[in-house]
Order: C-alpha cells, then sequence, then structure tokens
C-alpha cells in the first residue's frame, strides 16, 4: 500500500530548493539565486534570438504549450509529479478539479501554502488501486520519464474514463542509430507501446530545438552561481563541473534532435476491463507463476530455479494479464559479455509463456508479439542497457518472430559426439584432477584462465566467464547441491597448475561438456584426455557449441549432430546489423538456462 497525505489546513510552509535531491536541488538552487524564488522545476521554451531572456518566462512558455492541449474546465484532471505546485494552482484557479501528486517530500512540504479550492494535494505516486472517480485528464509534465512505461500506462489506463486523455511534456530519445545507452525511452518505442496499452495519439509536438538554448543559458547561469552554490553546500565542486558539461551536452543533442522535447496527447481508447494490463518483473507474485509455467511448458515448475534465475533483482521480464490473471510472461536474464573485444551487455531470452486458452501467435496484435516487441523495445538495442539479446527458442515460436519481424538467425547449435573408445594415448605432463569449485582460491584459478581466452576471443562475441560468473552458473545453481554437476581441471603434472577447467554434468546417458575456460590452444589436449578419461570409465562424451565455433572442440573421429537450435537476434529494435552478428557467436550448453 502506497502512502497519500492531504495537506492539513493549519499548515504553512514553502519548498527550500536544497532539500530537493541531486541534481534538482541544483537547479532550484541556481534559478532560486538569480531570479529570487522558484516557480518552475521544469525547461523553458525559446524562441529565435531571445536565448539570453528569463528563464521564467520560458518556463512558463513550456507550461502554455502545455496547457494548450487540455480541453476546458470543469475537468477532472491528475498532475502526477507536480513540482514546486504552480501549475497546479494554475489549474485550479482556472476551475479545473485538480489532484496533484509528488513521490518527493521536500516538494510536498512546500506544497501546504498552495492549498485552495478544487485542489488537492497529495505525497506519493500515482496509485495502483483503481479510483472512486475516473479522471478526464491524466497529466505529467517532466515526470513520465521517472516510470516504468508499463507501470506508468496501465495506471494511467485504470484512472483515466474511456477517452480521457494523458498529457505529456518530456525529454525523448528521438536518434538511436548509435549506441549509447539512454535513460529517456525512445520515443517510437513508447508510442508503439501507449498503441498496445489502449492509447490512440491525437497530436504530437516537437520542442527539443527550443529547449536546447535555455539550456545553453543555464550552463551559464550555473558557472555564473558557482560559488554560492558551493558555499551552501548543495553540490561538490565535481559535481557541479559534471552537471556543467552534462547540460551543455544536453543542449547541442537537443539541437541535433539525438533528444527530444515532446508533447504528447494521446486518448485513452479501450473499453474497461477488456485491454491487457501489461506489468515488468516486479508487478506479479512468485505464487502466481506455477500455474502459469506447467500450463505453458507442460513440465513441473522448479521454484528454486526460477529463483536462480530471477532473483536478486537479477531478472527482466514483460507480463501481462487479462481479468486480473497472469496469463503471459516474457523474461530474461542479463549477462557480462565481450562484444568482439569490448565490454558490453546481453539479454537472456529465458522463459517465453503464454496460457494455452491466449495463445495465438498469428499477427502483431496477440499476446505473444505485445509481450516480446515490449521487451525488446525496453531492454535491447542501441540506447537499452543490453546490446543484444540472446536465446534458444523452440524452431516453431522462432519460426513465428522471424515472420512477425522480431527475431532473425545468426547460427545454429550443434552436439559434438567424441568417440567412445579408449586408446592408448597418454600425456605424462598432464593429469586430470576434480577442482573444488566451492574452494576460496577457485574464483582466482578461473580469473586466470579466462585471462588467458579473453584476448583471444577478440573477433567474436562470447559471455564472460570469469570466476564470479562461474560460481553463479555452476555452484549457485540448484543443480550443483543436488549433484547434477561435476568440475574437473587439466593440469600440469609438475607444478599441479591448471591450465583448462571444464564443468560436465550427466545427459541423456553421456557426460556434456557444459563450459570450460582457459587458453583456446589448450581446448583440444583437454578434451582429448577428458574423453580418454571417460571412455576407460565406459563413460562418453558430448559438448554443445555454435556450430561456427565448433572447430574449437573438434577432435580426429567425433561427430556433429544439428540439435535444430537455430540462434536469434532481436531485429524489433535498432542495433547491430544481422550481418555483423551472424557466426560470431561462442555459445555452449552452460550458456542455455535450462540445463
Amino acid at each position: 500500500m502506497r502512502l497519500f497525505v492531504a495537506v492539513p489546513d493549519n499548515t504553512q510552509s514553502t519548498m527550500i530548493p536544497t532539500r530537493l535531491p541531486f541534481p534538482l536541488n541544483v537547479y532550484a538552487q541556481t534559478l532560486a539565486l538569480e531570479y529570487g524564488e522558484v516557480v518552475h522545476l521544469h525547461f523553458g521554451l525559446y524562441g529565435s534570438g531571445d536565448a539570453s531572456g528569463a528563464f521564467p518566462e520560458a518556463q512558463r512558455r513550456a507550461e502554455d504549450a502545455l496547457c494548450a492541449l487540455l480541453p476546458p474546465p470543469p475537468a477532472r484532471i491528475i498532475e502526477v509529479g507536480c513540482g514546486s505546485g504552480a501549475l497546479a494552482c494554475r489549474l485550479a484557479e482556472a476551475g479545473y478539479e485538480v489532484l496533484a501528486i509528488t513521490p518527493l517530500a521536500a516538494e510536498f512540504e512546500g506544497l501546504s501554502d498552495k492549498r485552495r479550492p478544487g485542489l488537492l494535494f497529495q505525497m506519493g505516486d500515482l496509485p495502483d488501486e483503481m479510483p472512486a472517480k475516473r479522471a478526464d485528464v491524466l497529466l505529467l509534465q517532466q515526470s513520465a520519464q521517472y516510470m516504468d512505461p508499463l507501470q506508468l500506462f496501465t495506471r494511467s489506463g485504470q484512472h483515466l474514463r474511456e477517452g480521457g486523455r494523458l498529457l505529456i511534456a518530456d525529454e525523448f530519445t528521438l536518434d538511436d542509430s548509435v549506441r549509447q545507452v539512454e535513460p529517456r525511452p525512445v520515443l517510437a518505442h513508447f508510442l508503439r507501446l501507449a498503441h498496445r496499452c489502449g492509447f490512440s495519439a491525437e497530436r504530437q509536438r516537437e520542442l527539443g530545438r527550443q529547449v536546447a538554448p535555455g539550456l545553453q543559458f543555464f550552463a551559464q547561469l550555473l558557472q555564473h552561481r558557482r560559488d554560492a552554490l558551493l558555499d551552501q553546500g548543495v553540490a561538490t565542486q565535481d559535481q557541479l563541473t559534471q552537471l556543467q558539461a552534462r547540460v551543455q551536452e544536453m543542449a547541442q543533442q537537443y539541437a541535433s534532435a539525438h533528444l527530444g522535447y515532446t508533447l504528447l496527447d494521446l486518448r485513452y481508447d479501450a473499453v474497461q476491463g477488456e485491454q491487457p494490463e501489461f506489468g515488468n518483473i516486479h508487478s506479479f507474485s512468485g505464487t502466481e507463476v506455477p500455474r502459469l509455467f506447467e500450463r505453458s511448458f507442460d513440465t513441473p515448475f522448479d521454484a528454486d530455479i526460477w529463483q536462480w534465475k530471477y532473483g536478486e533483482g537479477r531478472g527482466r521480464a514483460v507480463c501481462a494479464r487479462l481479468g486480473g490473471e497472469l496469463v503471459g510472461h516474457y523474461g530474461g536474464a542479463p549477462r557480462d559479455i565481450l562484444y568482439f573485444g569490448a565490454a558490453e551487455k546481453a539479454i537472456q531470452i529465458c522463459d517465453v509463456m503464454v496460457m494455452p486458452e491466449h495463445r495465438s501467435f498469428a499477427s502483431r496484435d496477440t499476446l505473444f508479439f505485445k509481450m516480446a516487441a515490449t521487451f525488446l523495445e525496453l531492454e535491447v538495442g542501441n540506447c537499452a542497457e543490453h546490446l543484444l539479446g540472446v536465446g534458444f527458442p523452440n524452431m516453431r515460436v522462432l519460426r513465428i518472430a522471424r515472420r512477425l519481424g522480431l527475431y532473425e538467425i545468426t547460427d545454429s547449435l550443434v552436439e559434438i559426439h567424441y568417440p567412445t573408445e579408449a586408446g592408448d594415448e597418454s600425456w605424462p605432463e598432464l593429469e586430470l584432477k576434480p577442482f573444488d569449485l566451492g574452494s576460496e582460491d577457485s574464483g582466482a584459478h578461473i580469473d586466470r584462465l579466462w585471462a588467458e581466452m579473453a584476448p583471444q576471443m577478440q573477433d567474436r562475441i562470447v559471455g564472460v566467464r570469469d570466476g564470479e560468473y562461474w560460481r553463479y552458473r555452476y555452484l549457485a545453481h540448484p543443480g550443483w547441491a543436488r549433484g547434477q554437476y561435476r568440475c574437473m581441471a587439466l593440469c600440469a603434472r609438475d607444478t599441479g597448475e591448471a591450465q583448462v577447467i571444464l564443468l560436465l554434468r550427466e545427459h541423456e546417458g553421456a557426460q556434456l561438456l557444459m563450459d570450460l575456460v582457459g587458453a583456446p590452444e589448450q581446448f583440444a589436449t583437454a578434451l582429448a584426455v577428458l574423453r580418454e578419461s571417460l571412455a576407460r570409465d565406459s563413460q562418453s562424451l558430448r559438448c554443445r557449441i555454435t556450430r561456427s565455433q565448433a572447430e574449437f572442440l573438434n577432435l580426429p573421429g567425433a561427430r556433429q549432430v544439428d540439435l535444430g537450435i537455430e540462434i536469434p537476434c532481436n531485429i524489433w529494435t535498432r542495433g547491430p546489423d544481422v550481418v555483423r552478428l551472424r557466426d560470431a557467436w561462442w555459445l555452449t550448453a552452460g550458456d542455455m538456462d535450462f540445463l
């Protein structure tokens, strides 16, 4: 339950800019020092030739542009992220019924002296409970970017009447053609999600180039008031220097249309109760998952495996509800990778589930498509946290996803079956020994071998295989406690130093090589020694590897079996070209989340 507090009648106070969180405190206090008061906490709009004009006047023009989209009073308006309360007061005085919400205590404390008829201030977020009376307008001025888009549209749909309007003035990313992680939503993705959630775009106005001069002007104010800001303890010297550089960079990005300041007028068209509600990984409980999982995959749900994949903040997901029931889930787990030698992030798609009665893959108007497209827009691409998405979908899902324009194929997985008969080969200088993955120094050994392996992976894409990863992927996996894994090391007989570490699991009557780490030129020898050792115990050895990388793990007499598992990449959002990704992934059985 979220906290909402109405302002008491006998309270009189004024917002103190220095109590706001950084960098909003710097923004507000700079304006207070320059103009004597802070009326607005949002950007301003400048026309040609007035870049040196007063900042409050430019802020008023930005507010005017938003108010021009409002229906005439009387109408019920909810302002989310009300800042100083100036806009809420203006609307109440014009005859609107206004509920103004702020999540910041420092802002809320300064709103009590602005109380008047038709205006109520509350502290918190837009509630997730159904309201007694639905609003005509939800209004967000530079606050939408701080909300999860799924939460924003779902809660807006709960609070708006049918035909109600969601008005947004905010910063968006317009250009996603190059790799640059952006905290602001990509506008094209934001509008697609709005449509999936039952909103239609009535009007759209781009004002970024009018914001740019104001940011340059504010950077000058920041420099002019630097000493006073430092004396008042609003920020440190380094913080002010970095903030000034960032403001100037933003001004350039607005001027070049990399960023935009966009006014959006979105109408809610959905019939209440008939529109799927989408949420993130925090919008459902663990008790809801087993039924969806077992009906989707026809296999028992393992709560320990689910926790290992998604728990402790690791996972990402888009889920769907109909009539309050969890009916769909598209989830993944982040992974650190080397992308042609550069440190990057990918996300592995793990569990794609839709209740059988809602399962349809025929078009872009299905739960599967809407969840998949939303997940990719939020999590994968040039401007997202994760540059790449990867997974191991079944052929039916992959075929449908390709037809819908979500995925393309980059490689396939093969299984190498090694000869089972024992030979007379010997390696007098080497020995195969158990490796204690749980020992205190195991991470250091794996880190050393990863440091030998990584430089030789500069021309491909490979998941980081350092000690931290190995301990999470295998030691922390429920399968370790269940005795499903065993770890071996190929060591120099004279020094005992590990040259290659190998991880095995029994699978389909054979020992499946899940992973290995070390200098790649040592892999063939390590496999030969391992194969020979297993063969003497009448055990067979297999491994799984992307077809393009199979030569590294090949041995004389081995044969490759096509598993029918294709490796997809995202083509729905902008990112690396398929040609760049094709035949580049180094993936083994250990990269699968279900083995």
